[in-house]
């Protein structure tokens, strides 16, 4: 009874030690990307992948062993020339970018492909096991373009209708609505119509024509008043002369109690010759 208790605990230690040490070798992966592996229009400025795992690679071992373990290729195989960032806060947070300063510009509507080695390590120095691949396309900036060109084509021309639809609806609004429409004068037809001759048609609707001619004439003085003309100004501003004439050109004294003497004479000079 005893033996079979202890080869019982015994199996049940080694199945723990096993599973625990599967856990281990399985427990480092990668976790997300972005992009995600299959996607299109992605954006060709900093072109690169984020890249999440399962556990921490930042120490210092980690990093050197990590630093050739990434490759992104283009659609004609070409090795991307990339600089590689472990962070040291987020657990597992690797970011894979493309160098612009080693010459690099992504092109319009091609495909990228990381690759990520199997041998990659986290601070553990639980290896990947197996490569891992994420593809992803960038945008096409011809379509791009041509969609942008449509839209703002559309909006401009949505721009004017509203503007027109605008401009017809305050002209409607001015106008009266219970207005009569004026017809065009047919004298032909107003001669049938009376009985009259054409040329007595004509001659009434001549008439008719002036009365009303006459008509709006004087409406209009009335709603628009003419405008007062001020002949003389000094009758209504203070320390404001009327002159009657300009002053000689060698005349040197110009101050105001010269022009009020001048005045005053002018006056004097008036009054008598009408006494005269």
């Amino acid at each position: 009874m005893k033996k079979i208790s202890l080869i019982a605990v015994l199996m049940s230690i080694m199945i723990m030690a096993a599973s625990a040490f599967c856990f281990a070798e399985g427990g480092f992966d990668l976790v997300s990307s972005y992009p995600e592996d299959g996607q299109t229009n992605t954006s060709m400025e900093n072109l690169g992948v984020k890249l999440t795992f399962s556990s921490a690679m930042n120490s210092k071992e980690a990093t050197a062993a990590n630093a050739d373990k990434f490759t992104i290729y283009d659609e004609d195989g070409a090795e991307v020339p990339i600089q590689v960032l472990f962070s040291d806060k987020d657990k597992g947070l690797v970011l894979v970018l493309a160098d612009v300063d080693k010459g690099f510009t992504a092109k319009n509507n091609s495909e990228y492909k990381l690759v990520i080695s199997g041998d990659l390590v986290d601070n553990d120095g639980n290896t990947l096991g197996a490569d891992k691949t994420v593809t992803f396309k960038t945008y096409n900036q011809r379509v791009n373009n041509i969609v942008n060109m449509v839209m703002m084509f559309v909006m401009f021309g949505g721009i004017m209708v509203l503007s027109l639809r605008q401009n017809n609806k305050e002209q409607e609004d001015e106008e009266p609505k219970d207005a009569p429409k004026e017809q065009a004068f047919n004298p032909y037809r107003e001669a049938k119509k009376t009985g009259k001759s054409i040329e007595e048609v004509k001659a009434e609707q001549a008439k008719k024509e002036a009365k009303e001619a006459k008509k709006k004439a004087r409406k209009k003085k009335t709603q628009a008043p003419p405008e007062k003309k001020i002949e003389n100004c000094a009758e209504l501003l203070n320390n404001v002369y009327h002159v009657h004439a300009p002053a000689p050109v060698n005349k040197a004294d110009r101050s105001i109690e010269a022009l009020r003497a001048e005045r005053k004479s002018s006056k004097n000079k008036s009054s008598n010759t009408k006494r005269k």
